[in-house]
């Protein structure tokens, strides 16, 4: 951790607990720019994993790299993360958040941070994990939903705002 726990993992949870909050209305923000989703998808992805990284950065490389040496890793588990969702029309932006915070939690259990900690320290962290995870994948995941395309012209769609009251 860059700045120590009192720091850090404020910076991760609220920064999540924004996004949560705010969500929909970011997504439909940056579908306005015109790319296809699934480009919106990635590009966002960039700066939400090396900040996240930067935060949790592993003590060979932390605070000497400005791009983490993971964020082709990452980029690879978004890329197949996209696919999926594309492939499988999914419709809940929580439901494959929920799955991806898992697969993360897994991920560093077997084969990243947390190979060989204890179990204890396995249980203090893997809450932590799966936040970093939902963290760097939630926004973009609302951005390639909501940006359903048309298979005629892969124009985005936008849904229409209801009209304010009057």
């Amino acid at each position: 951790m860059v700045f120590g726990g009192l720091i850090d993992v404020p910076l991760i949870v609220g920064g999540f607990l924004l996004m949560f909050r705010f969500r929909k209305k970011l997504a439909l923000d940056i579908l306005r720019v015109k790319l296809p989703p699934i480009a919106l998808y990635l590009i966002l992805s960039v700066p939400l994993i090396i900040f996240e990284e930067q935060i949790d950065c592993m003590p060979a490389w932390c605070g000497m790299v400005a791009i983490p040496p993971t964020l082709p890793f990452i980029m690879v588990e978004m890329l197949v993360l996209g696919g999926i969702v594309l492939w499988r029309h999914a419709k809940n932006v929580l439901r494959v958040t929920l799955f991806f915070s898992i697969f993360g939690v897994l991920w560093e259990i077997f084969l990243g941070g947390l190979v060989g900690a204890p179990l204890i320290i396995v249980a203090l962290f893997a809450p932590y994990v799966a936040v970093g995870y939902a963290f760097i994948s939630m926004l973009p995941l609302e951005v390639l939903i909501k940006g359903e395309t048309t298979p005629s012209d892969g124009k985005t769609v936008l849904p229409v705002p209801p009209p304010p009251p009057l």
